[in-house]
C-alpha cells in the first residue's frame, strides 16, 4: 500500500511510541488503579463501582487469551489501541484541515504525557475512550459536514454505536452528545437536523449499548452514579483549588503545550460559530469547540465549589482541541518556521527527557539514591511496584491455603496490590468503609469460621487492626515483608493471621 510522506511521517511518531511505551510497560510494575483493576477483572460483571466496563473486560479478555498476567501482555492492548488513536488523529486533522496539520497533531499527542502514557499505555478506562471518541467524532464530521451523510441512518446509528461503546469506556465520552447537540442549536444551517429521525436514532443506539451500565447500577441501587456524582458535591467556595487543578491540568498535558492549545481553544471560542458553511474552516473550528469545552469547563469549574477533580479528568476536552492546534502549528510553520521548529524540538526533547529520567527512576530509584532530600515527603513512584516480595515470603511461612483461606486488606490499594500479586489463589476482601469494587466480590458470610491473613502497608494495617478485633477470635503477627527495588527496600507490608472470623463486617455500598 503506498504512503504519503506525511502519512510516513506519522508512522514513525507511531512506531517509535510503541517502542517506547513497549520499553516503560516491560519495565515498570502495575500502578494502584492497574492492580486493582486486574484484581477485580478477574472476577467478569455487567459493570463495576469505579467505571463503566469496557477495560475491565479487556483485561479479562486478555488474561483468558494469553493465560498471562504480567504487566507487558496486559499493557499492549492499551499501546495498540493509542497507535489506533493517533492514527485516527491524524487522518481526523487531516480530513479538517489538511495533511500537514494531521502529522502535527499527532506529534502533539503523542508528546503529552497525559496521553502518551497515561492514556497510551497504562491500563485505565481513558484508552479505550481515546480511541472511541477519535472515532465518533470523525464520524459526527462526515454527518455534520458531508450534505449525503447526514440524512444517512447507517452513519447515524454508528455514531449511536460508538459514543455508546465511548460511554461503556468512561461516562466522559456523554460530552459528545452534549457538544453534538450545542453545535446543532449554535450552527443555523443544522437546526433543521433537530427534526429528522437520525439524532433520535443515535441516542437510541446509545441507550441500547449503554444497558449493561444500567443494569448493573438498577441491582446495586445506582451505586456507580451515586459515587461519581458525590464527588462534585459543593462544599464552599475555593479559588486556591480551582487554581491547583489548572496548574495540575498544565503539568500533566506540559505547560509549553498546554498554553498554546488553551489558547486556540479559546480564540476558536472567542470567535464563534461563524457565518456558517460560508466561513467553512471557522465552522470546523467551532464543532471541535463545541466538542472539547464542556469537560474542561466542568472538571475545572467544579473545583472552584470544593468538588474532587483530577488532573486528567479535563484530557477529553484537550484531545478534541489538539487538530486546533495542528492547524495553528501549520500556520506558524509557514510563517515563522525557525522559532516553531525550535518549540517543537523543545517539546519532544523534553519529553524523551522526563519520560527516561522518571520511567528509570520508576524501575530502579537511581534518583533516591542521587538525591535522597527530594524524597523527605515519600516516592510517589513507589506506588508502581508489584509486591513480589509478599508471595516468597509467605511460601516460606507456609500460610497460602493451608493455614489460611482469605486474605483481609485495609484499603482497596492493598487489596489491588495484594490481590494482583496472589494471583487470584486467594479470596481478598476489603474490610473497610471504602472498599470500591471488593465489596461485590465476595459474600461474607461464605468465610464464616475461616482462618485469615490480614496483610498491608504498616500504617494502615496498625489504624485498622482494633477494629478487627471484634471480628476474629485473635489475632497473631507473622512477620514484616520488606518490598524491595532494585534490591533495596523502600517499605514494609505487615502480615497478621487472624482465626475464626465472624463472617461480618459494616461494609458500605449495600
Amino acid at each position: 500500500m503506498y504512503l504519503s510522506t506525511h502519512q510516513w511521517n506519522v508512522m514513525i511518531i507511531i512506531i517509535s511510541g510503541m517502542l517506547l511505551r513497549i520499553t516503560l510497560a516491560g519495565m515498570i510494575g502495575l500502578g494502584v488503579d492497574e492492580s486493582y483493576v486486574v484484581s477485580v477483572a478477574r472476577s467478569f460483571s455487567l459493570s463495576y463501582f469505579d467505571h463503566p466496563p469496557l477495560h475491565f473486560w479487556i483485561i479479562w479478555l486478555t488474561t483468558h487469551l494469553t493465560g498471562s498476567e504480567s504487566s507487558m501482555v496486559l499493557r499492549l492492548p492499551f499501546i495498540a489501541m493509542f497507535a489506533a488513536t493517533t492514527w485516527l488523529m491524524y487522518c481526523f486533522a487531516a480530513r479538517m484541515f489538511g495533511e500537514r496539520a494531521g502529522v502535527y497533531s499527532a506529534l502533539i499527542l503523542n508528546i503529552s504525557p497525559v496521553f502518551s502514557l497515561s492514556s497510551g499505555s497504562w491500563i485505565l478506562p481513558d484508552g479505550p475512550l481515546m480511541l472511541l471518541m477519535m472515532a465518533s467524532v470523525m464520524v459526527l464530521h462526515k454527518i455534520f459536514f458531508d450534505p449525503a451523510a447526514k440524512l444517512s441512518w447507517l452513519w447515524w446509528m454508528a455514531a449511536g454505536l460508538l459514543v455508546g461503546l465511548g460511554m461503556l469506556a468512561k461516562y466522559h465520552a456523554l460530552f459528545l452528545v452534549i457538544g453534538s447537540l450545542i453545535f446543532i442549536l449554535t450552527a443555523r444551517e443544522r437546526r433543521t437536523l433537530l427534526f429528522t429521525a437520525g439524532p433520535y436514532l443515535a441516542v437510541g443506539v446509545l441507550c441500547v449499548v449503554f444497558l449493561p451500565v444500567v443494569i448493573w447500577n438498577m441491582e446495586h441501587n445506582w451505586i456507580s452514579f451515586l459515587f461519581q456524582g458525590g464527588r462534585g458535591s459543593a462544599t464552599g467556595i475555593y479559588p486556591l483549588k480551582m487554581l491547583g487543578n489548572i496548574a495540575g491540568q498544565a503539568f500533566w498535558v506540559l505547560p509549553w503545550i498546554w498554553v498554546p492549545l488553551t489558547w486556540v481553544l479559546a480564540k476558536g471560542v472567542l470567535a464563534g460559530p461563524g457565518a456558517g458553511l460560508k466561513s467553512p474552516c471557522q465552522d470546523k473550528q467551532w464543532f471541535l469547540c463545541c466538542m472539547a469545552v464542556g469537560p474542561i469547563f466542568l472538571f475545572t469549574i467544579a473545583t472552584l465549589w470544593g468538588a474532587q477533580g483530577l488532573f486528567h479528568w479535563q484530557a477529553p476536552g484537550y484531545l478534541m482541541a489538539i487538530p486546533l492546534l495542528g492547524l495553528a502549528i501549520d500556520g506558524w510553520m509557514q510563517r515563522d518556521m525557525r522559532i516553531t521548529r525550535v518549540w517543537l524540538t523543545f517539546s519532544v526533547t523534553t519529553f524523551l527527557l522526563i519520560v527516561m529520567l522518571l520511567g528509570t527512576h520508576t524501575a530502579n530509584g537511581w534518583l533516591r539514591q542521587v538525591e535522597p532530600q527530594w524524597f523527605k515527603q515519600g516516592d510517589p513512584s513507589t506506588e508502581a511496584l508489584d509486591w513480589r516480595d509478599l508471595p516468597q515470603y509467605l511460601e516460606k511461612q507456609g500460610l497460602p491455603g493451608s493455614q489460611a483461606g482469605f486474605v483481609v486488606t485495609a484499603d482497596w490499594i492493598d487489596a489491588g496490590k495484594t490481590d494482583y500479586i496472589l494471583g487470584g489463589k486467594l479470596p481478598v476482601l476489603c474490610l473497610n468503609n471504602e472498599p470500591h469494587h471488593f465489596v461485590f466480590m465476595h459474600n461474607l458470610a461464605d468465610f464464616q469460621g475461616e482462618n485469615a491473613l490480614i496483610i498491608g502497608r504498616e500504617r494502615i494495617i496498625t489504624e485498622a487492626l482494633p477494629m478487627y478485633q471484634m471480628y476474629f477470635t485473635t489475632i497473631e503477627p507473622v512477620g514484616k515483608v520488606p518490598i524491595k527495588r532494585a534490591g533495596i527496600p523502600e517499605f514494609d507490608v505487615v502480615v497478621f493471621y487472624a482465626k475464626d472470623f465472624t463472617g461480618s463486617f459494616p461494609l458500605p455500598y449495600k
